[in-house]
């Protein structure tokens, strides 16, 4: 009966109509601070959710979907409740430890909190490789007993400093590992894979053929160029990917409400990225 559960929570984060998903990640809180665009998230939540266009689900900390439960119930969003992390950027060997993301929370913390997934983080190539992995069982099987959602994000090594360091040079991973790193994401029980977008269409049409669930891609740390993170959205879409899953090139745009508009008609409505820059204006 574990299918029911997650059946019925997967249609409340992937749009009914499209079958494609657009979800913003909120939960940068505890090892990243108050980023720029999340140090307010009730008034970072009413820009999302101010246009035509709105995310079908955004990724927050249990504790901060607790707190904002009223505007995510308002506007019938589906949930994600991160439960792993615990490093943060101030400690002085936060680098060496940044693979080593813990449990802070729990599904049943989830359920409590009216979430429709959990997501946890999966780093490959790491010092602590195989504790992560067994970290990520381990929810998989609590997930399928409770019929929750499990989103697993599956950083490949190369992606590690460009995904956490604000700074690092843009740099696409190896097609190879992205693909690696994602089945293994899926063998372990993932749901849904939060990966890394390839450069093009071509090679991450090879990199959602191998994973046997769905996959919908990140973009990183903020972009200052929105025409290239719409290029990304697109040649994601284009290249299989059952949607998005973005933060900082979101609630960190100059118009959060804006770039909500462009990136949902990518996804949703099979815009093109001419179409979508319109949307911005």
């Amino acid at each position: 009966m574990s299918l029911v559960g997650k059946n019925i929570r997967l249609s409340r984060i992937f749009n009914r109509k499209t079958g494609n998903a657009f979800v913003v990640t909120m939960d940068h809180g505890i090892d990243l601070g108050p980023l720029k665009g999340i140090e307010d998230l009730s008034e970072t939540l009413t820009k999302l959710f101010a246009g035509e266009r709105k995310p079908d689900a955004v990724l927050m900390n249990p504790s901060m979907i607790r707190r904002y439960h009223d505007i995510l119930a308002k506007n019938g969003v589906g949930i994600i409740a991160r439960i792993d992390g615990t490093a943060t950027t101030i400690s002085p060997n936060w680098y060496e430890y940044i693979s080593d993301y813990r449990l802070f929370s729990s599904v049943e913390e989830a359920l409590i909190v009216g979430a429709d997934a959990v997501a946890t983080m999966a780093f490959y190539g790491c010092p602590r490789e195989s504790q992560n992995n067994e970290k990520i069982g381990k929810i998989s099987q609590e997930c399928v007993r409770w019929g929750m959602v499990h989103v697993v994000e599956a950083l490949p090594p190369e992606i590690v400093e460009h995904h956490f360091k604000s700074k690092a040079k843009w740099k696409w991973p190896d097609p190879k590992h992205v693909s690696f790193v994602d089945r293994s994401a899926a063998e372990l029980g993932a749901d849904v894979v939060k990966s890394y977008y390839t450069g093009d269409p071509d090679t991450f049409k090879e990199v959602v053929r191998s994973c046997p669930v769905p996959v919908i891609v990140l973009s990183g740390p903020g972009a200052e160029d929105p025409k290239g993170l719409l290029e990304i959205v697109k040649g994601a879409m284009d290249g299989g990917a059952k949607g998005v899953i973005m933060g900082r090139n979101i609630w960190g745009y100059k118009d959060p409400t804006k770039i909500v508009q462009a990136v949902a008609a990518i996804v949703h409505e099979k815009a093109t990225v001419e179409e979508a820059l319109r949307l911005l204006k």
